[in-house]
C-alpha cells in the first residue's frame, strides 16, 4: 500500500513539474518577462514577444515559430540547438547570448 502511494505521489510530482513551462510560457505571453527562466525545449508559436525580456532564460532546444521578438533582450540567453523560424529579430539585443548550433531559418 506504501509502494502504491510513493509511486501515485511521484508521478503527481512529476506532472507538476511539467506543467510549470507552460505555465511560463503563458506568463510569458502576458507579461513579455522571463528574465532567466527555464525555458527549456519550449514550443511557441505565433507569438507578439516584441520588448520581451528574456535576458539569461534558458531557451535550449526550444522551438521559436512565427515570433516577433523585435527589440526583446536576449542578452546571456542559452539558444543552444534551438530552432527558430519565421522569427523577427529587430533590434533584438542578443549580446552575450549562446547561440551555438540554433537553426535560424526564415529570420527577418
Amino acid at each position: 500500500m506504501k509502494l502504491i502511494r510513493v509511486l501515485t505521489m511521484t508521478l503527481v510530482l512529476l506532472l507538476l513539474l511539467q506543467a510549470e513551462t507552460p505555465l511560463r510560457v503563458m506568463a510569458l505571453r502576458v507579461t513579455k518577462s522571463c528574465s532567466g527562466c527555464r525555458l527549456k525545449g519550449v514550443r511557441i508559436r505565433s507569438a507578439d514577444l516584441a520588448g520581451a525580456d528574456l535576458s539569461n532564460a534558458d531557451l535550449r532546444w526550444a522551438q521559436l515559430e512565427s515570433v516577433n521578438l523585435n527589440n526583446a533582450n536576449l542578452q546571456g540567453a542559452n539558444l543552444r540547438h534551438a530552432r527558430l523560424y519565421n522569427v523577427t529579430t529587430k533590434d533584438a539585443n542578443f549580446c552575450g547570448a549562446t547561440l551555438m548550433d540554433a537553426v535560424k531559418g526564415y529570420c527577418n
